[in-house]
């Protein structure tokens, strides 16, 4: 019994060693020319969706020695690589994408220094809107347009989570253009200087995302005042 324990320590101490070689040759493999070096990598990456663009943003926090960044989509297929002039300081990088189809991307983001070595990778998925965004969207819903004292009366349904804002037109009975701005929270609006039986535009404006940096805007509706 103690031999055979004996004969498997001595297995199990070849094994290790085997296996520490082998770990040690495949070092060797990858740092034959020196040590890897990494660049620092993007830090704080965030996403501004946009009617077909899209702006990213990242911080640099160290590492002087970058002088480019890389951002690569479609699977690498699509890159473009901004050049940088570090400060002392923390700096913001920023780009924005354009000609970009509608639909979702990851973003892989990539610094170098000027030996070409790179960090390792930042990525991120972020989505590009256009015209199929645009075709859902519609006005805001109004309940009632009423009319009293030379004053149309709007009375509005609940606005959507993305709904910005509503703009109105109209021309008044003195021959004054107004226009006036409805804010999602409030729940009527009312028309001074209007004269029954004349009508009024209003069309509806969405942000689709929180940083989106695209506002769409549906077409003007026109609505008579009864």
């Amino acid at each position: 019994m103690r031999g055979s324990l004996k004969y498997f320590g001595l297995l199990m101490g070849a094994a290790c060693l085997f296996a520490c070689s082998k770990m040690e040759d495949y070092t060797k493999e990858f740092t034959k020319n020196g040590e890897i070096v990494y660049t620092g990598r993007a830090d704080s990456l965030k996403v501004y969706p946009g009617r077909n663009r899209i702006g990213l943003s990242w911080l640099l926090l160290s590492d002087p020695s970058i002088v480019q960044c890389k951002v690569f989509w479609n699977d690498g297929a699509d890159s473009v690589t901004i050049p940088v002039k570090r400060t002392n300081n923390v700096d913001t990088i920023k780009v924005v994408l354009d000609k970009m189809s509608e639909k979702a991307y990851t973003f892989e983001i990539y610094t170098y220094d000027g030996q070409g070595h790179s960090s390792v990778k930042v990525d991120t998925i972020g989505m590009v809107y256009g015209d199929h965004y645009a075709g859902a969207l519609f006005n805001r819903p109004l309940k009632t347009i009423a009319y009293s004292a030379d004053t149309a009366r709007l009375e509005w349904s609940g606005a959507s989570a993305q709904c910005v804002k509503v703009d109105i037109r109209y021309t008044g009975v003195s021959g004054a253009q107004y226009k006036v701005a409805v804010w999602p929270l409030d729940k009527a609006t009312k028309l001074p200087d209007f004269k029954k039986g004349l009508s009024f535009e209003y069309r509806t404006s969405y942000l689709p995302a929180k940083m989106a940096i695209d506002t769409f805007h549906t077409a003007f509706e026109s609505k008579i005042v009864p």
